[in-house]
């Protein structure tokens, strides 16, 4: 083995080494996730293993409150995060997700009230709010270039790992042992943390830390302490020029944070609004929360919690999957593709509930048993190849510069709340409605995101940041730009981060094109 190609391994071995506190991260938060389908049957029933033989019994109203309480945790965490980035850093602000995961467990285990499991729960959504916050910027600013997209990738596909240990582990031990699941990963994440994983080479550097951001830097390369390396001379020179031009831009004033007086800049925050911030009508979160209890009612030759299993394993594996395929199918296909796959699979389900609740046959819904199941299957399957996935990738392409600060908090801030608001109906409906109810609803969104997204959504595969703001404003439907254009573009930009760097007090006398 070259001399370069062991520098190479012990580059990407450490670099790897840091990024799995985080990703030991995203799998307890999978794990929150994950508790309420095996915990369900603790709480509601006796004779489950849980906290109800022991007088402790919730009914459905209540356990629902438990179970949607956990979203709003997360815009918390995602306000907590915005917060502390800035003075914390970001390794010791993603450091209080594992600590709000072990506070969450320990009173989950202690738990004798609902009041008691609803704090629990808003404690381990904000932990996912902190970690959906900041691990992607973290691995983003640890890595090199050629592993930073394989390591961002595992950040989404290990969240459905820690619902599929909930789904394996859970239903089989008693409601104290699931509680206290999440711990070990917890713990080795803080570990992990405390011995190795260095603070964020940009964070070091924008507050005027070289020393310390060298010596970061050094270590996320495999570059042994004393030793001198040019490579790493060059990437620090680069990132003090980076955070050194984004304080310059960081004084313009806020007129230009929001700014949507543009109309390419109104449809990308639309796009990115509609597609985040509503993204649990679809009914994936929902599915996920109550996999145990739907499969239940189903009454299929498949155990409930097999079932339960069986779908977040096709989730995990679709998860992966989706990284190889959203380059080569391109964005728009894939969304359009997998919101008409989502709303026949929510319509399926929605004919066996249908029968068996609205319609009162039982045995007729009996001969169709395995309908849910292979409507779940499918629907997990075509969800994280696209409608689940492809929004939050979008958010970078589709944004105009000013509104990322501010555009990206409020999709979360949306997500939460219908999430929430899902994850509180789904079983009241079911209990005096019928099930059919908020399968149908699911699928009707989906068919509401299929002509949205046709009619608004551009394709940004192999596309730059100009061509893609072009396509919002209208210009042409492939994206392209002629040169004129784009040097009229580009011409602009340089002379407002030119003129904001002068006197960021003075008002622009470029033309009002907004600035991308």
């Amino acid at each position: 083995m070259t001399s370069s190609s062991r520098s190479s391994l012990r580059s990407a071995a450490s670099q790897s080494l840091s990024a799995l506190a985080v990703f030991l991260i995203n799998v307890t938060t999978g794990m929150g996730l994950g508790w309420s389908s095996p915990a369900w049957a603790k709480l509601t029933e006796v004779g489950a293993g849980g906290r109800a033989d022991a007088g402790f019994l919730l009914d459905v109203n209540e356990a629902s409150w438990v179970v949607a309480v956990y979203d709003v945790g997360i815009p918390v965490g995602s306000v907590l995060a915005g917060l502390l980035l800035g003075s914390l850093g970001r390794r010791r602000t993603l450091m209080l997700s594992p600590l709000l995961v072990l506070a969450a467990s320990a009173l989950t285990f202690e738990a004798r009230s609902s009041a008691a499991l609803i704090a629990a729960r808003v404690l381990m959504g904000t932990s996912f709010g902190l970690d959906l916050s900041c691990s992607s910027l973290y691995i983003g600013e640890i890595a090199h270039s050629d592993t930073r997209g394989k390591l961002c990738t595992f950040t989404t596909s290990l969240v459905f790992v820690g619902v599929l240990a909930e789904f394996v582990i859970g239903p089989y031990v008693a409601y104290p042992t699931q509680a206290l699941l999440p711990v070990a990963p917890a713990l080795l994440s803080l570990a992990v943390f405390l011995l190795w994983a260095p603070e964020s080479p940009y964070f070091l550097a924008s507050r005027g830390r070289v020393d310390e951001m060298r010596r970061a830097l050094a270590r996320l390369r495999g570059v042994s302490a004393g030793q001198h390396s040019a490579a790493v001379d060059k990437e620090a020179e680069d990132i003090l020029r980076a955070t050194e031009s984004g304080k310059r831009r960081s004084r313009a004033p806020w007129r230009n944070l929001v700014s949507l007086t543009d109309r390419g800049a109104r449809r990308g925050c639309l796009i990115v609004l509609f597609l985040c911030g509503t993204g649990p009508m679809v009914g994936t979160g929902s599915v996920v929360a109550y996999g145990e209890y739907l499969f239940k009612t189903t009454g299929s030759g498949l155990s409930a919690d097999m079932s339960a299993i069986v779908m977040c394993s096709v989730q995990v594996l679709a998860g992966v999957a989706s990284s190889q395929v959203i380059d080569r199918a391109g964005r728009r296909p894939l969304l359009l593709g997998t919101a008409l796959v989502n709303a026949c699979a929510m319509a399926g389900a929605g004919v066996f509930f249908f029968i068996k609740d609205a319609l009162g046959k039982p045995d007729a819904a009996a001969h169709i048993s395995w309908l849910p199941l292979a409507s779940l299957m499918l629907f997990m399957v075509s969800t994280n190849l696209g409608t689940t996935t492809v929004p939050w990738v979008m958010i970078g392409e589709l944004l105009p510069q000013q509104s990322k600060a501010l555009v990206p908090s409020l999709s979360v801030l949306a997500f939460s709340v219908v999430a929430f608001a899902t994850n509180k109906l789904l079983p009241v409906l079911g209990q005096h409605v019928g099930l059919y109810l908020p399968f149908w609803a699911f699928g009707a969104w989906s068919v509401l995101v299929f002509f949205f997204t046709l009619i608004l959504v551009p394709e940004t595969r192999g596309k730059t940041l100009l061509e893609v703001q072009a396509m919002l404003q209208g210009k042409p439907a492939d994206g392209s730009l002629s040169h004129q254009d784009a040097e009229v573009l580009q011409e602009e930009d340089l002379r407002r981060q030119q003129q904001d760097a002068e006197d960021p007090r003075a008002p622009s006398s470029a033309p009002r094109r907004e600035r991308w």
